[in-house]
């Protein structure tokens, strides 16, 4: 027996010679536990997204039968109900009867159901489809829709033949609450009757069935079935109460009074729409070529962990809406869940939160919760996230940590989302899965000194010193020495402690500055400003041209000590330096020097840390604070010129490191040129400065008048 399917969409038996169309069904169609079930003798095309619910009350409507005898010939009824189960994904044994019994293919049938979105909407693949308990779980997940909302417009059809007779397609996104708009006809969706006002197929008695009331027949597929008196009170029978009357596909006064809303507002939601409808039917040729980027695949577990965040902390996320109409509507819904939460916080009880993390019924409030749940994820650049979701994530934690935690902790979000809620100390994350940071960066660990130098320091950390209540001269110190950690692990991923030996840093020096600096950003609310400040630098690196390798300067120079011979060339035609004791010791220029050409800091210089190691703690303290007032205090006179000397005497050091060469420095050089210069040379401390001094020294012969006049050119003033 074969299926003719004509040019209007409609589809029937071809009876062989003999056969009659009596009755429903006729022929053998499949067989389903040893049961052999008949072939319905008409059928109908499934419609352009069309769920099975729609296609189920179309079909009934064309033969004349209650939905539930036609899911019994099916195989879709349950213990004498329609399986709701089967709206997500109907079992390979059913869907072949089913499949055989209505005359459509095995792809057909299947798009019939939520199936194909569960590889793009995780919230699907979540919820179990062996259990009919899908009112929890799935309306926490934002799985499925409780109820069915429904564009009129859509109901009415698009005047062809088929959808004329037996109306327009319930199509299957509906039955999604991250779907709140028809896009075609450019308006919101509805959920309630225009009648009696009650949400359409809704639970009854807490139990979703597929076609709700499907036993009642003759009726068209876009009339509401609810039979209002049995909604409103579960001790009437439900038997001979009349089914509401109203006609879904028109539209009425009704007792629906929703806002009006403004054309821009109508037009954020419609647009948001779009993009959800995108990521719900993403382009194939587009994601082979661009690859499947980890926001796309967690772009809706972070829009609805996002949702849960603003409904959690209302009203803090109320600037996140454009209007105040958006505002209100997501306060109907939110502001009750907010007040539950509290409640659950403050009396310290124990109480039932479904009813604050399922989503909104109304498409209305669901769209603008969504709005205000996709301006707060916005680019999903971690920086700016956490700027922006930090305040409402720590304001979540205060009001209810184990709602909280499981909706910022899911497995499912994404990596960037994850670490931006993440609960930090001291800037650090909590959990260890957190600190782990895909390198993004192009230079190398190799690249970052162990101090940032001065120039950096002010171009980005200056701000931070400034809003910060208390400061001391160890602040800058700190800041500078966490800047460098903080690039270590940006790039690497590990703790502070564990930079630390990449930078040539003792682990005790990073633990002390965290507890040291940490508390006082955390305070201040200045960790975010942090961070972003050492990511600007971490960019200009990446950006950089030339890059120094520092690392290779310490090992060179870990053994290096100025000669007591240059150190007193050094010191000629500067009277009164011998007469300071600290000045005259050449210790005292090794950790200068040192201290210039690997951009380190003077307490962990080779020359201080062998005193330490040797016992004399006393005389490492008292030169290492003469050489931090030598290097960072404003002099004149022979001392502002022996440093002027030094500095010039490290720049060529620096470039002998960088080149491979011999450590010796004429000295003499290095004093007449300090000599005849006009200008203050100063500590190298931008390094896209020294590389293009590195780059002309390449070019140039070393020992020239012109190479020496070029490189006097490029030297930055004093600062």
């Amino acid at each position: 027996m074969a299926t003719v399917v004509t040019a209007h969409g409609f589809r029937r038996s071809q009876v062989p010679k003999g056969g009659s169309h009596s009755g429903v069904g006729v022929g053998h169609g499949g067989r389903r536990n040893g049961v052999v079930t008949d072939r319905l003798a008409r059928s109908l095309t499934p419609l352009p997204e069309e769920s099975l619910p729609g296609f189920v009350l179309r079909l009934a409507y064309r033969l004349e039968r209650s939905p539930l005898r036609i899911g019994e010939l099916c195989g879709l009824v349950d213990q004498g109900r329609l399986n709701s189960l089967y709206l997500r994904a109907i079992p390979d044994d059913v869907l072949a009867v089913f499949a055989s019994v209505t005359h459509l293919a095995h792809e057909e049938a299947e798009r019939l159901t939520l199936r194909r979105f569960k590889r793009v909407y995780r919230p699907l693949a979540r919820v179990r489809t062996n259990t009919a308990r899908i009112g929890a779980s799935a309306s926490t997940n934002w799985a499925v829709n409780q109820s069915s909302r429904y564009c009129p417009d859509c109901l009415r059809g698009n005047g062809s033949q088929q959808e004329s007779l037996y109306g327009g397609a319930w199509r299957l996104q509906w039955h999604l609450p991250i779907v709140f708009a028809c896009l075609p006809h450019r308006r919101l969706l509805e959920y309630l009757c225009p009648d009696c006002g009650l949400p359409v197929n809704g639970p009854t008695s807490g139990r979703r069935d597929l076609v709700k009331n499907a036993g009642m027949p003759g009726q068209h597929p876009a009339e509401c079935r609810n039979r209002p008196g049995a909604e409103r009170s579960h001790t009437v029978h439900w038997r001979g109460i009349p089914p509401c009357p109203g006609r879904l596909d028109q539209r009425g006064d009704g007792m629906c009074a929703r806002p009006i809303l403004q054309t821009d507002d109508l037009e954020r939601l419609l647009s948001l729409q779009q993009r959800i409808w995108r990521h719900l039917n993403p382009d194939p040729a587009a994601s082979s070529m661009s690859g499947a980027a980890e926001s796309d695949a967690t772009y809706f577990p972070d829009l609805i962990a996002m949702t849960h965040l603003i409904k959690m902390t209302w009203p803090l996320g109320a600037e996140l809406l454009p209007s105040s109409c958006l505002v209100d509507l997501v306060g109907t819904h939110a502001e009750p869940a907010a007040a539950l939460i509290s409640a659950d916080r403050k009396e310290r009880r124990s109480l039932s939160l479904v009813g604050t993390k399922a989503p909104p019924s109304d498409p209305d409030v669901c769209g603008a919760l969504l709005l205000a749940a996709d301006t707060l994820l916005g680019d999903r650049q971690l920086a700016s996230l956490r700027s922006r979701v930090n305040p409402l994530a720590r304001e979540a934690y205060r009001r209810s940590p184990p709602y909280a935690g499981s909706v910022l902790r899911k497995q499912d979000i994404s990596n960037t989302l994850s670490r931006a809620v993440a609960r930090r100390l001291h800037g650090v994350p909590t959990l260890a899965r957190h600190r782990e940071i895909r390198p993004s960066h192009q230079f190398r660990a190799e690249d970052i000194p162990a101090y940032v130098p001065r120039v950096w320091f002010q171009r980005h950390f200056a701000g931070i010193v400034e809003a910060l209540p208390r400061r001391d001269w160890q602040t800058e110190r700190c800041l500078r020495r966490a800047a460098s950690l903080r690039l270590a692990e940006l790039l690497t991923g590990k703790r502070w402690i564990e930079c630390a030996p990449l930078l040539g840093m003792p682990n005790g020096s990073a633990q002390s500055t965290l507890l040291r600096i940490g508390p006082r950003l955390d305070a201040a609310g200045l960790w975010p400003s942090f961070e972003d400040a050492a990511e600007r630098v971490a960019q200009d690196l990446s950006g950089a041209v030339f890059r120094v390798n520092f690392a290779n300067r310490r090992r060179l120079m870990a053994n290096w000590r100025m000669r007591a011979s240059d150190w007193n060339v050094m010191r000629e035609g500067l009277p009164g330096l011998t007469e300071h004791g600290a000045h005259a010791d050449p210790r005292l220029a090794s950790i200068c020097v040192w201290s210039e050409v690997t951009q380190g800091e003077h307490i962990y210089s080779p020359t201080v840390l062998e005193l330490r190691s040797l016992g004399s703690t006393s005389e490492a303290r008292r030169l290492g604070g003469c050489a931090g007032k030598f290097m960072n205090v404003d002099h004149d006179g022979a001392t502002l010129r022996l440093r002027r000397r030094l500095y010039l005497y490290a720049d060529r050091l620096a470039l002998a490191c960088d080149l491979d060469r011999e450590q010796s420095i004429p000295v003499d050089e290095i004093v007449r040129e300090e000599t005849e210069s006009e200008t203050v040379p100063h500590v190298r401390p931008l390094v896209e400065a020294y590389q293009a001094e590195l780059e002309l020294w390449r070019r140039t012969v070393r020992d020239g008048r012109r190479g020496r006049a070029a490189r006097k050119a490029l030297r930055a003033p004093s600062v």
